[in-house]
């Protein structure tokens, strides 16, 4: 960067390539970009937490800090009445087992959801369809990698494509 360019901060629109570990209040690893490429997002797009986004705002290419997020600023706290008891025979030539993520669909709506078995007897599974990170602290240790202007693909589309590549 030469001295008359000014680092651009994360602002409306900004494509932003961020490095990232988190863990949950209990200092558990939930997820990390740690030898793996930056996660990029356009922000303010609804790609990540709102909450995650205000405390990006602002920051530059090169910034590190850590970032504290509750559930009622996260995936909010676990609601009973997202957990259901299912048949057995509804997972008919399914190997179940705790811990699977199953897509199912809403043959009502047409709408589908991520359901996380939590229990399973021979006559029953048990599933949970509140998000998985519900009612956990959320602990991200974050350094910004870049932080650029979108291009006009990414700005048509909404979102973004390329960590560094700009279209000619």
């Amino acid at each position: 960067m030469n001295s008359n360019e000014s680092a651009m901060i994360i602002d409306d629109n900004a494509v932003v390539s961020i490095s990232y570990r988190l863990e949950n209040g209990d200092g558990e690893l939930l997820d990390s970009s740690q030898g793996q490429l930056p996660l990029v997002y356009m922000h303010n797009t609804n790609a990540l937490l709102r909450s995650l986004e205000r405390e990006l705002t602002g920051h530059q290419k090169g910034d590190a800090f850590d970032v504290v997020i509750y559930p009622e600023d996260g995936y909010g706290y676990s609601k009973e009445e997202l957990i259901h008891e299912l048949p057995r025979s509804r997972f008919e030539g399914i190997d179940v087992s705790v811990g699977l993520r199953v897509k199912a669909s809403n043959q009502q709506s047409d709408e589908t959801e991520m359901m996380t078995v939590t229990d399973v007897t021979d006559e029953t599974v048990i599933v949970d369809t509140n998000h998985p990170l519900a009612g956990q602290i959320l602990h991200f240790k974050i350094v910004v990698v870049d932080v650029r202007m979108p291009t006009q693909a990414e700005l048509d589309q909404g979102y973004a494509v390329h960590t560094n590549v700009r279209d000619v």
